[in-house]
């Protein structure tokens, strides 16, 4: 048996040596060189740094002949010696039941505290509420890491610090790590095994909460039955696509996930906004691109995660309330759900913002009655890594 299995091994390592060969012969690798040769020319050598390196690592990446087919021999060589931590460079790691988890570094919370606590006063100083919302990550004890792979882990720790000292600031916030203890809720009941998103019934979930605290803390009167889950039409597809940090890995070796597409059984009316000032008619059923839900679509290039959009938008069913939900792509199947809440929800990503954009304008001009952040508990240090290696960056920053 060792000796088939050693076999097989070397005739893997064959064939993903020969699918390397043809890929760099392929690729061109002299026009490659050209292009890095001419990108060093024009940029300053100042400005060359690690950020340039990625980009021309990932564009290169993304030519790559038939690189599927490589990234799936390589998970399944993985799968085959038990690798577990197959891109733990990345922070990426995999329990035994073929689960993707990420590890994360400890941060002082300092700059995330500063920021907003001023962008709460600011608010405050013009009658606009506030509301906190940590969105967790697929495990809620940091102990679960060091046991199972021997590493530390501490996004947890980090965002029971933060949440202590915004409390203690009279920040009013939603840690919905709490609901789901409340609940008797695992977080591989939120998330996919092979993305970091979570999924669209725990979008639904979400919003019900954070709809909850809206209620509590900002002066709304919801009906919070309209998150009752029977009061939603479901359609499951099973091992359908393959997430984010999947594909880094190759379908080989964690499978596909399943996907469920939610929708109110009920009457919705909306109109929803675009780019030029005017709106369009619709219902919630335009917040989903059904297009994307085909098993038949390319599993490497097709996120089923954004068949849904947070677009803003404006409730005709509902009398009152404005919302801006500052948020990222964990809202794409929050925020559609959450806008059933509100007769006006506006969404923006904080870290796709121009730098010269003037939120804190943006917010007066528009006259909304309550902020909502909603941030993946990943965001909590991003800060720490500087603009250059990044891109969550800037998701504290609120202006001044």
């Amino acid at each position: 048996m060792a000796k088939e299995y050693s076999t097989a091994k070397r005739m893997l390592a064959v064939v993903f040596v020969l699918l390397l060969f043809l890929g760099f012969i392929k690729n061109d690798p002299g026009s490659q060189l050209d292009r890095l040769s001419a990108y060093l020319k024009e940029t300053k050598a100042e400005t060359a740094g690690p950020a340039a390196v990625r980009s021309l690592e990932t564009s290169y990446c993304s030519r790559i002949w038939n690189k599927s087919a490589l990234v799936d021999i390589n998970g399944f060589m993985a799968k085959l010696e038990g690798r577990r931590g197959l891109y733990s460079d990345m922070g990426m790691y995999l329990t035994k039941d073929r689960y993707i988890v990420s590890v994360y570094p400890p941060t002082s919370t300092d700059y995330e505290y500063e920021q907003l606590v001023d962008f709460r006063d600011f608010l405050g100083e013009n009658g606009v509420e506030m509301l906190y919302v940590n969105e967790p990550v697929k495990y809620t004890d940091d102990s679960v890491i060091r046991r199972e792979f021997g590493v530390e882990s501490y996004t947890n720790r980090n965002m029971d610090r933060f949440l202590a000292r915004i409390r203690e600031a009279g920040v009013h916030t939603i840690d919905l790590r709490e609901n789901m203890a409340a609940e008797g809720i695992a977080a591989t009941d939120l998330f996919y095994r092979t993305d970091h998103h979570w999924t669209v019934p725990a979008g639904l979930w979400a919003a019900r909460n954070i709809a909850r605290g809206l209620n509590d803390y900002c002066g709304y009167d919801v009906d919070l039955s309209v998150y009752d889950r029977e009061k939603y039409t479901a359609k499951v597809w099973q091992k359908c696509w393959l997430g984010e940090q999947g594909r880094k890995i190759g379908r080989a070796c964690v499978g596909l996930d399943d996907f469920t597409r939610l929708a109110p059984a009920f009457e919705t009316s909306y109109r929803f906004k675009l780019n030029d000032g005017s709106t369009v008619a619709g219902t919630f059923d335009d917040f989903i691109d059904d297009r994307v839900l085909d098993p038949g679509n390319e599993i490497y290039s097709t996120s089923w995660h954004y068949s849904y959009s947070a677009r803003s938008c404006i409730n005709t069913r509902v009398k009152n309330g404005k919302i801006l939900l500052l948020g990222d792509s964990y809202d794409y199947v929050m925020m559609p759900f959450l806008s059933l809440s509100a007769h006006e929800t506006d969404f923006l990503i904080t870290r796709a913002l121009d730098p010269d954009f003037k939120l804190r304008e943006f917010i007066l001009k528009n006259g909304y009655d309550t902020v909502v952040l909603a941030y993946a508990q990943f965001m909590l240090g991003a800060h720490d890594d500087g603009p250059s290696s990044n891109a969550n960056y800037r998701m504290f920053s609120l202006g001044s």
